[in-house]
């Protein structure tokens, strides 16, 4: 269903239970009771037509928010973003990471099969801090920067002297590796792992690992569709603006 400003928040929740990390990310706490997602928004200060196309996106795997959100401030995506980042390196990857340390497994085996998939688990997670950080200390400082000085009447002189000899492309960093990391880890428990004795356990780490990769997926599909693209057409007019 095509969520809208007139949708009760309360009955989106109750036919797609995966939304809730989506709405907590944006401040909103549950015990909404029969509010709609407009009037969700208008008490805690969140941009509407933003919040509707992120949770339609996460709802529905065929929605394209990207169209909308190209014309909106890139300062609204980038907030989200960093929140996003904080979910994985705060909620999520923790969650993981005590689950791998439930596991049990009979004699000499127990240590031995922990360590494998700590091992595997402590490279995914280096990973994702080294890239989020990156995106918090180079990417999304440049693009504020670059939209600020976009509408400023009068650019930064250091700004546009540093535009001419990097571009977007050059901050924006690359997907594959966590990807591939991710998939290392998930072949190890699915594959080659021998069956801990509590399985029910495994069970709860892999559907967090699936629920990760899609959340990252989307993430990366907003960087990759909105926030790229829109950066490199500011910097273009901004370039012929200022030479």
């Amino acid at each position: 269903m095509l969520i809208s400003e007139n949708t009760k928040l309360a009955e989106v929740i109750l036919q797609n239970y995966h939304l809730i990390p989506v709405v907590s990310r944006f401040g909103i706490e549950l015990g909404f009771g029969d509010k709609t997602a407009g009037q969700i928004c208008e008490k805690y200060g969140i941009d509407k037509v933003f919040f509707l196309e992120i949770i339609n996106a996460f709802n529905d795997k065929s929605y394209l928010p990207y169209k909308k959100l190209r014309e909106m401030p890139l300062s609204v995506t980038v907030d989200y973003l960093l929140k996003s980042h904080r979910y994985y390196n705060k909620v999520k990857l923790p969650l993981i990471e005590k689950l791998i340390e439930q596991l049990k497994w009979t004699g000499n085996a127990d240590k031995k099969n922990k360590d494998v998939l700590k091992t595997f688990f402590a490279r995914y997670r280096k990973e994702v801090n080294d890239h989020t950080a990156n995106e918090e200390q180079n990417v999304y400082p440049y693009i504020l920067e670059l939209e600020k000085n976009y509408y400023a009447e009068t650019p930064d002189a250091d700004f546009t002297k540093r535009l001419n000899d990097k571009s977007i492309s050059y901050y924006a960093d690359i997907h594959d590796e966590l990807n591939t990391s991710l998939s290392d880890l998930k072949n190890i428990i699915i594959k080659y792992l021998h069956p801990a004795d509590n399985k029910e356990i495994t069970e709860q780490i892999l559907t967090e690992i699936f629920r990760l990769e899609k959340d990252m997926t989307d993430h990366t599909k907003l960087e990759e569709n909105v926030i790229i693209p829109v950066a490199k057409k500011m910097e273009d007019k901004l370039k012929r603006k200022i030479n």
